[in-house]
């Protein structure tokens, strides 16, 4: 008890969403030894599930998008004709339907969709972040610190969010984001692996992952250099597994 009244405060959620931007390893060294600050990572966590939640609003009441999203769907339904899983009558019967309307409910399953997959980001992520500097790095922070830091990261890819709201509406397509993949635009494949893998390499995601590396950095008291290369190495595999499986794209 004695001790806990000695450490200092952690730091405030209005110093960590500015500076995280404009100085990200002074607020992980500030972060570094303070008491637990649950808010750091709940209020991200929040923010980017309505960030997400708009998205995919706005994918399904956006008539160019949506209308993206029906052909998108046509086209998977005539592949699976095509390969003989299934039957023709069967398909008539799912594109009447997904025609008829429906959107309401594909908003909803998509937008549980993403809270069970942001929230699975956060948790899944950082328990890899800390695992890795844990195990490589001989960190001695434990999971909670790492997700307050997976927390304070995250604000940039909110920041991604809210812009690629704005391409995708601006463009007028379902794959526009603050990426490479903005060459191919107009012709992006979703089957096509050199395309995913530009989609992957977007703007804010490497950002993050690179102010990430300065929390790993701060929180196993090494190098910068060693943080950077913990944090790229676990975002090049997540990037494979993307573009190879093609989860979470």
């Amino acid at each position: 008890m004695e001790e806990q009244q000695h450490l200092p405060p952690a730091p405030s959620l209005g110093t960590t969403f500015t500076d995280v931007f404009t100085s990200p390893s002074e607020v992980f060294q500030n972060l570094k030894g303070t008491p637990s600050s649950p808010m750091l990572w709940v209020i991200p966590l929040i923010v980017s599930i309505v960030i997400g939640i708009g998205i995919t609003i706005t994918m399904f009441t956006n008539e160019t998008l949506h209308s993206q999203i029906i052909d998108k769907q046509h086209q998977a339904i005539e592949k699976r004709v095509e390969e003989g899983t299934m039957p023709r009558e069967t398909a008539d019967k799912a594109i009447e339907r997904m025609e008829s309307g429906g959107s309401t409910l594909f908003m909803v399953i998509g937008s549980i969709t993403v809270i069970i997959m942001i929230a699975l980001s956060y948790f899944l992520g950082t328990l890899f972040l800390w695992l890795a500097n844990k195990t490589i790095l001989k960190s001695s922070a434990r999971y909670g610190k790492h997700l307050e830091m997976y927390g304070i990261s995250s604000w940039i890819g909110i920041l991604g969010g809210i812009i690629t709201i704005f391409m995708m509406v601006g463009l007028g397509s379902m794959y526009a984001n603050p990426s490479v993949s903005l060459l191919v635009i107009s012709n992006f494949d979703t089957t096509n692996h050199l395309h995913k893998l530009f989609s992957a390499l977007n703007i804010f995601s490497i950002w993050q992952t690179a102010v990430i590396g300065f929390g790993i950095a701060k929180l196993s008291e090494k190098s910068n250099n060693s943080g950077l290369g913990v944090a790229f190495a676990l975002w090049a595999i997540w990037v494979a597994i993307q573009v190879f499986i093609g989860f979470g794209m």
